[in-house]
């Protein structure tokens, strides 16, 4: 159910427009992730959301009802803001500073009842943070702060818990323990929180508002917004996503795109049956100008790719390598600088992709990768395959670790051949 709908936001500081145009909804039981660079607008978002700040164009409404119409006591109940760099310089204790919460709640001279003692009881209990009750505020860990403040929000019985960066300034432990908190929280209200870790955002947020240039470049699952040519694009980084093997979820790694990418080798691999996808993912952070196939439609290896945004040749689903594409291969092969044959289950359907490697030119480096350093098991042909891969190891480099490849590569020279000829 939409909780909150947003309709072409706009916004401006003066003559600088912040926000254009902004649609946005939030659903009930979902962490909805805001994210883009510094300057991008999130935190003025987040305010007009929130109904601290009036919008110059356009309309929120809450369940239906315009956000402007409502009074400051409707909208505490309405919704729960967490800032960051609130600071804590008040003695007084943790179960008071969250009966702070009930403020909405209470008359202009009311005092606090039983029924708001034991809200402040759920919301310490919510957050664990019962133990620290009785604390000063100010003596409160980061870690520890968070969860208070998180605490207090929740007192106000909100439908929608909105938080501005929850995790900055915290350690990774703390990080995930803060996203886990609101994981949980989701389940029982909307959650909308600017987070600046990928990471973080693609294990935790359900769906993700990605800002760029004060517009929504792109709001979905993370898999589907978090894309390397996307995050390029949008934070100037070059990304490339490895298998989480905790979670079944992507990791991040991030690089800086240098001036020299033009000059960077160009390295073709035969790959397929998911054994190549590593070696996708290690080219496409080092800034290869990486190429793959023949690879099968449905194959991991291609769905990677293409995730990657690296060039593939690919094939229908279940049929064998024609001639007309072992020729195309051979002519993407002789344009690289280097070809990497991955070892990887060999039948009839894929043993031109073989053949192509172990007849090409000698002036061409191939690097034969197997990561269990043995070919044994591999082949499906009666023997086809096998003599193959052997001509292959005979002609270039055995590489049983992504560390020995990248070597491998970087001594076959770090431009390409046909920049140093100079042709």
């Amino acid at each position: 159910m939409t909780i909150i709908e947003a309709r072409d936001i706009g916004f401006s500081f003066g003559r600088k427009a912040v926000l254009r145009g902004i649609d946005l909804d939030c659903r009930d039981g979902e962490v909805l992730g805001i994210m883009g660079q510094n300057g991008s607008g999130k935190t003025t978002l987040l305010r007009i959301l929130a109904g601290y700040l009036q919008a110059d164009r356009g309309s929120v409404r809450y369940g239906g009802r315009e956000l402007s119409g409502m009074d400051a006591r409707e909208m505490a109940r309405l919704r729960a803001v967490v800032s960051q760099g609130v600071g804590a310089n008040f003695d007084f204790p943790v179960a008071d500073y969250v009966m702070l919460g009930r403020t909405p709640y209470l008359s202009r001279f009311g005092r606090e009842g039983v029924h708001d003692y034991r809200i402040v009881e759920q919301a310490l209990g919510m957050t664990d943070t019962t133990h620290l009750q009785d604390r000063p505020v100010s003596r409160l860990s980061g870690g520890e702060l968070q969860r208070v403040m998180i605490a207090r929000a929740l007192s106000q019985e909100p439908k929608v818990l909105m938080l501005d960066e929850p995790t900055s300034h915290l350690d990774i432990r703390h990080q995930m323990e803060i996203m886990d908190l609101l994981g949980d929280l989701s389940k029982q209200m909307a959650v909308i929180a600017i987070v600046h870790d990928l990471n973080l955002a693609a294990r935790y947020c359900g769906r993700i508002a990605l800002l760029h240039e004060g517009t929504i470049h792109s709001c979905g699952p993370p898999g589907q917004v978090l894309a390397p040519d996307t995050i390029r694009e949008v934070f100037g980084v070059r990304a490339c996503r490895a298998e989480d093997p905790g979670t079944g979820g992507g990791i991040f790694s991030f690089s800086i795109p240098g001036p020299d990418m033009a000059g960077k080798s160009r390295v073709h691999v035969i790959c397929g049956g998911g054994c190549g996808r590593m070696v996708l993912h290690m080219l496409a952070g080092k800034g290869y100008r990486a190429s793959a196939g023949i690879l099968n439609e449905g194959d991991m290896d291609l769905e990677v790719a293409r995730y990657l945004a690296i060039p593939v040749l690919s094939a229908p689903p279940f049929s064998r390598i024609g001639g007309e594409q072992a020729r195309m291969l051979g002519e993407t092969c002789l344009e690289a600088d280097a070809v990497v044959v991955v070892a990887m289950p060999v039948g009839e359907g894929n043993i031109r992709n073989l053949e192509v490697a172990a007849n090409l030119p000698a002036h061409i480096p191939v690097v034969l990768y197997s990561p269990e350093c043995t070919l044994e098991g591999l082949d499906c042909t009666n023997g086809k395959g096998d003599l193959l891969y052997e001509q292959i190891q005979g002609r270039g480099t055995l590489a049983c670790t992504l560390e020995e490849l990248a070597a491998v590569l970087e001594n076959t020279g770090g431009t390409s051949r046909r920049e140093d000829t100079g042709s």
